[in-house]
């Protein structure tokens, strides 16, 4: 399995089933704007509020192959073994499939994730143990705390600044290593006098 970070905003994600696993997978891309449908004969209270709160659709009724046809993303989470196989059979093998109750019937597992800003960092055991990728989800939680949220934001506007520098390439590189000292991330002050620092050399380099 090779990890791939995927832009799924306004794809369109088909899940059949309407329980709590489904409704579990659904929260996990509910940051990236995608285009959800819920397939299922009856829906718990958790997907109800789901699709109230976030306009996600809701066809009451068992889902069939034919409901992925144009699907992004298939996300089959039934709680019935051979329904879920029955559909994983009837789709295209270029489509993205998550089949949660076996994975290797599909194409796409979800990793656990720890999202600090624009840090984003993803840990599976590729289904050996799941709760090895929980114990090692909760540690990189406790590593990387909020303050890499702030440290981030102010990494991608020192790179858009030194990428408009009339610079050669190593000298641009040279230029972003330097925030990669932990200060930066500690010391909003730092960050601050380092942003000026580089304001200062572009006035210099321009005029």
């Amino acid at each position: 399995m090779q990890p791939l970070i995927i832009d799924l905003k306004g794809k369109k994600v088909v899940i059949a089933g309407g329980g709590r696993i489904a409704a579990r997978k659904a929260k996990v891309l509910d940051a990236e704007q995608a285009d959800i449908t819920f397939i299922a004969p009856e829906f718990s209270e958790e997907v109800l509020e789901l699709s109230v709160l976030r306009g996600y659709r809701l066809v009451e009724r068992g889902a069939v192959s034919d409901d992925f046809a144009e699907a992004f993303l298939a996300i089959l989470a039934t709680n019935n073994r051979e329904v879920n196989a029955s559909l994983v059979s009837g789709l295209r093998e270029s489509q993205l499939v998550c089949v949660v109750d076996e994975s290797g019937e599909g194409n796409v597992t979800f990793p656990a994730t720890v999202r600090r800003g624009n840090l984003q960092i993803a840990v599976t055991s590729n289904g050996s143990s799941p709760k090895l990728t929980r114990k090692l989800k909760r540690e990189l939680e406790e590593q990387f705390d909020f303050s890499w949220i702030s440290y981030t934001e102010f990494l991608a506007e020192y790179r858009e600044l030194v990428k408009r520098l009339p610079l050669t390439f190593e000298e641009k590189g040279e230029l972003l290593w330097q925030i990669l000292e932990d200060r930066y991330r500690l010391d909003e002050e730092a960050r601050g006098e380092k942003l000026e620092e580089l304001l200062r050399l572009k006035e210099r380099l321009i005029s």
